[in-house]
């Protein structure tokens, strides 16, 4: 669920730039069974269809059948987006020059950039995004017809400290788990 409630936020911030740059977004998801709530603060001259937007993630993201979990057709879109207070908008970005432009009233950002990879992110993060990705792409292919939308992978590196640097050495452990039809057996997935 939350992978899918990033991707409908992201979409929808999306949408927004595409039609107006100067779009303030403050959207967030949530989502249980059968259900996906689509709420916060958007500012923008953007015309959105928000249940559009939702189901076709819900779609791209592979749940196109109750069977799966959640049904992009059948599904339920509760879309509660009001505009960006007044006075939020007033001591963020109204009136002010590009630079001065804050970041709202409850922005935390955190994160690290490193050289590990040419992604400029931890070797350990791209290896499990690519077993993600494989397993996507060997779901929609048909290869593995038993693979459902919602799957997660950790990659665990050895490291060795070289004046200063950590320098990955080997992948330790990998673990994936993935949601599946109920006919698959365990020593088939292995």
């Amino acid at each position: 669920p939350d992978k899918l409630c990033d991707q409908v936020s992201d979409a929808i911030l999306d949408a927004c730039l595409k039609q107006d740059k100067d779009s303030k977004v403050a959207c967030e998801t949530s989502t249980t069974t059968g259900l996906v709530i689509v709420f916060g603060e958007v500012t923008t001259k953007a015309k959105i269809d928000y249940q559009k937007t939702v189901r076709d993630v819900v779609k791209k993201i592979g749940y196109d059948d109750s069977n799966k979990g959640f049904d992009y057709e059948t599904c339920s879109v509760l879309v509660a987006i009001g505009e960006q207070s007044q006075d939020i908008a007033q001591g963020v970005h109204e009136d002010k020059k590009e630079e001065n432009v804050g970041a709202g009233d409850q922005g935390m950002m955190f994160g690290y950039a490193t050289d590990e990879t040419p992604e400029c992110m931890p070797t350990t993060l791209v290896l499990a995004h690519k077993i993600n990705r494989k397993l996507a792409e060997h779901r929609r292919s048909g290869t593995l017809p038993w693979v459902r939308p919602d799957s997660k992978s950790q990659v665990t590196m050895e490291y060795r400290l070289e004046s200063g640097a950590c320098i990955p050495v080997r992948v330790h452990t990998i673990v994936i788990s993935v949601q599946h039809s109920d006919d698959i057996k365990l020593d088939e997935m292995q």
